[in-house]
């Protein structure tokens, strides 16, 4: 039996009529899909407040491992928590892959200088040559 004899009903005045039951249940469930699935965001963990800058000509790597770091020195690696041992461990297998990754740090404006320092020296010892410093606008 084909797909268009399941689907299609006599009606009284012997009209056929497709059951359009199918079609409507895949639609609500691509509507569901893609409202669940837009509203996804990257907020971090915590809010960090940049320093602002005049000059505004500043890239960003495309190939680089953001690392944020708070006003209390808690570091995070592209929005999840990490320690000292991790933050090495990640920055380490970043610059394995050997594709010119650089680091941007996102550092309060209120950090004090030596987390900075920390993860500069994290990625210099992981060689990772190319050091970036992320400001707001």
């Amino acid at each position: 039996m084909s797909f268009a004899a399941r689907h299609t009903k006599r009606r009284r005045g012997g009209d056929l009529a497709i059951d359009l039951t199918p079609l409507i249940d895949v639609v609500f469930q691509l509507l569901i899909f893609f409202v669940l699935t837009s509203t996804f965001q990257n907020n971090p963990s915590f809010r960090v407040k940049l320093p602002k800058a005049k000059n505004q000509d500043v890239t960003q790597q495309p190939k680089s491992v953001v690392v944020t770091i708070s006003r209390d020195g808690t570091t995070e690696i592209e929005g999840k928590r990490v320690d000292e041992r991790e933050l090495t461990m990640r920055l380490c297998a970043a610059a394995q892959q050997d594709d010119g990754t650089g680091v941007n740090i996102r550092a309060d404006e209120a950090t004090e200088h030596q987390y900075v320092v920390k993860v500069m020296d994290a990625a210099k010892g992981c060689g990772l040559e190319k050091l970036g410093i992320l400001h707001g606008r």
